[in-house]
């Protein structure tokens, strides 16, 4: 079982629906790593069908689009206010809500599955099931998603301040390689590559990640903050700060998987 701890999905599609005015605007790793595992999407095809699981705003979303222009692609995340302002912004193009362990889609029905920083919140053993169920014999599941050691500095500093759980775990990059050799894909890639952004104040990071909808977490004591508590979890970070200011780091993986044809 590849299953990180994370909180339920009811409020992790609340946290992101309420985020979907403001997760462009402080998405700065996220147009990264997508930018990246588009990297891995097929050149050399025509694919009919198209689906970009946890569509979020659906920026990536149009980019698969231009890609694949001749292509039907589908835009799909678990937060109905991600996807309907995805509809709004982006009319032109196929939008829906569902959950990437249980896709509405019938058996053999894709060509292309794209998913970038999406599938760290489900189990990815389901995630592989479900994909490999609605692909075409031949079809290919090109995506990105986080390991253990994903922002380790904001785990780190907030361990000065309190016992609470302020960050997301997830499974390490072997446990997730294992389920993906005995899920029935064949490994095209599976790559492990840190990537990091850096803030000029912890309050920024902090205001970013409220921007982004990624502030859920498994557990968390309810009540405000308390000034006391915000300062002294500033001055943990400081003992990160290099000259590019306040890093934080993400352990992405980035793989391409293909069914294989019958």
């Amino acid at each position: 079982m590849c299953r990180p701890a994370r909180a339920d999905k009811r409020r992790i599609a609340v946290n992101f629906s309420r985020a979907a005015k403001t997760y462009d605007y402080a998405a700065v790793l996220q147009d990264r790593v997508a930018a990246r595992a588009m990297l891995g999407l097929p050149a050399d095809w025509l694919p009919d069908c198209v689906l970009d699981l946890g569509s979020g705003t659906g920026s990536q979303t149009t980019l698969l689009a231009e890609h694949y222009p001749q292509a039907t692609v589908l835009g799909m995340d678990l937060a109905i206010g991600m996807a309907s302002h995805a509809r709004s912004s982006y009319p032109e193009l196929n939008w829906c809500s569902g959950d990437i362990e249980h896709l509405p889609f019938k058996s053999n029905a894709l060509d292309v599955v794209f998913s970038s920083l999406a599938i760290q919140w489900c189990d990815l053993s389901r995630v592989l099931e479900e994909v490999y169920d609605v692909l075409k014999p031949g079809g290919v599941f090109v995506f990105s998603t986080l390991a253990a050691g994903t922002m380790h500095e904001l785990k780190q500093a907030w361990s000065s301040v309190d016992r609470h759980v302020h960050v997301n775990t997830f499974d390490a990059f072997s446990t997730q390689k294992h389920c993906v050799q005995q899920s029935g894909f064949q490994l095209h890639s599976f790559k492990l590559q840190t990537e990091t952004v850096f803030y000029l104040t912890a309050m920024q990071l902090l205001r970013d990640m409220k921007a982004l909808g990624v502030n859920t977490v498994p557990s968390r004591q309810n009540g405000l903050m308390s000034r006391q508590r915000i300062f002294k979890f500033q001055q943990a970070y400081e003992m990160f700060r290099t000259d590019k200011g306040l890093p934080l780091s993400y352990e992405v993986i980035y793989g391409i998987l293909r069914k294989p044809q019958r």
